[in-house]
């Protein structure tokens, strides 16, 4: 019996065949696979970006963060009261806070990119500060001789200074117990990280105490070699006379085989310069990642810095903003460009070596040292024949501010270069003398 012939074929009906895919659906298709795989990678791309760039933020958040601790520590362990005249008998050494300019020509930052307009993002960034601290827990490691060998001391002389972008601390110890008189001057730093000088009488170095450190001299930076046409050597800022840019040189300056404690000769006074970019030609001289140094960057704290704006509290309160109320703050030395000696608005006593002429110099802080004073001073006469036994006028040599300084602030102010990014802290620093 044959089987039942199925509807389909009794109506005469043939079976649709499988159509495929034309070539415009497949190209149509294959460019949407295409548009959602590109959107799909710019989607993954852009959140690695951001992750980067998140991280890169978090890393600069946390530099900042361990400068700004670091410095905290520093200024709390400070060694020296800042209330002048300080004894080297005492044996306490010092603190010194210079206030820019950091040349002879006032620099001032631009933005090249916006057609040399002033840049407001950029902070103060030729401020100095320098003191003896000491540790109360982990002690100051420095470099010990050509081998590699370290030495610890709780005691350090420490230097902040700011070159180019490069935020500075220059840490050396104060180790007196330690013979360097068979050393050259010249090299020095490249193997060791003690704080000493140059016996002028003797042409040989000697390690410091935190006395000698009291005697502005004897410290980093402070050249005895080079002295002025009074012979007063303690009268030099830092750098010594004949460099067109004063400033502390760098630990990369210091380990060249010829180099004594000097900033780089080829260094030059700016009239602008754009911190953000910092290329040849318009920069503050960093050559702290160059060459010619056998070390190069160990004394880097921080990078991409574009404020380290330091000031100190003033007794006398002023009028800075002009709105008829006189109120008393942290202010720049020399800020008022006043007469008064009372406090810190004038450029430093007339009658003093390191007084600034005008606010094109810097003006220095210094607890100073009564070895400058003179031997009219302290005789137990009255020198001057105006009824006052060992005043203020007998001083040969009396400090640029010879009054107690309560306390500092420091700015700090960096920029991410992903992400032009702005971030700064504020460290404040009491010393309350009595």
């Amino acid at each position: 019996m044959k089987p039942p012939i199925p509807p389909s074929c009794r109506t005469g009906c043939q079976p649709v065949p499988h159509r495929g895919y034309t070539l415009i659906e497949i190209l149509v298709a294959t460019a949407l696979a295409l548009l959602l795989m590109t959107t799909v990678v710019a989607l993954v791309g852009n959140v690695g970006e951001s992750v980067t760039e998140s991280r890169a933020v978090l890393e600069s958040a946390d530099r900042l963060r361990l400068a700004e601790t670091r410095l905290q520590k520093d200024l709390a362990g400070l060694a020296a009261p800042v209330c002048p005249v300080l004894k080297p008998e005492d044996n306490e050494g010092y603190f010194e806070y210079i206030e820019g300019p950091a040349t002879s020509i006032v620099p001032i930052a631009v933005n090249f990119d916006n057609g040399g307009q002033l840049d407001t993002t950029v902070g103060d960034f030729d401020d100095i500060l320098m003191f003896t601290t000491r540790t109360t827990g982990k002690p100051f490691v420095g470099r010990f001789g050509s081998g590699g060998a370290t030495i610890e001391s709780n005691v350090a002389e420490v230097a902040w200074f700011l070159r180019g972008r490069n935020l500075h601390r220059r840490v050396l110890l104060v180790a007196p117990d330690q013979d360097v008189s068979s050393l050259s001057a010249q090299g020095f730093y490249a193997y060791y990280d003690i704080s000493a000088r140059v016996d002028l009488s003797t042409n040989t170095l000697r390690a410091n105490t935190l006395g000698d450190l009291t005697r502005r001299e004897r410290r980093f930076a402070h050249p005895q070699a080079v002295p002025n046409s009074g012979n007063t050597y303690f009268s030099w800022t830092v750098s010594g006379a004949g460099y067109t840019f004063p400033t502390l040189p760098t630990l990369d300056e210091c380990s060249t085989s010829w180099s004594t404690e000097r900033t780089d000769t080829s260094a030059t006074a700016l009239v602008s310069l754009d911190l953000w970019t910092n290329v040849s030609g318009h920069r503050v001289l960093d050559n702290a990642f160059g060459s010619s140094g056998l070390r190069v960057s160990d004394d880097i704290i921080l990078t991409n810095v574009i404020g380290f704006d330091v000031k100190a509290w003033d007794p006398v309160a002023a009028d800075d903003d002009g709105d008829g109320v006189s109120e008393q703050k942290y202010r720049d030395l020399g800020h008022g460009y006043s007469s008064s000696t009372l406090g810190l608005g004038h450029l430093g006593q007339s009658f003093s070596p390191l007084a600034a002429t005008s606010n094109s110099f810097p003006r220095v802080y210094d607890t100073w040292s009564t070895s400058y004073y003179g031997s009219n001073w302290n005789d137990g006469f009255d020198d001057d024949s105006d009824g006052i036994v060992d005043e203020d006028d007998e001083k040969t040599n009396p400090p640029p501010y010879p009054i107690p300084l309560r306390g500092i602030q420091v700015k700090i102010r960096v920029f991410e270069p992903d992400s032009r990014q702005i971030r700064e802290v504020t460290v404040v620093q009491e010393f309350l003398p009595q």
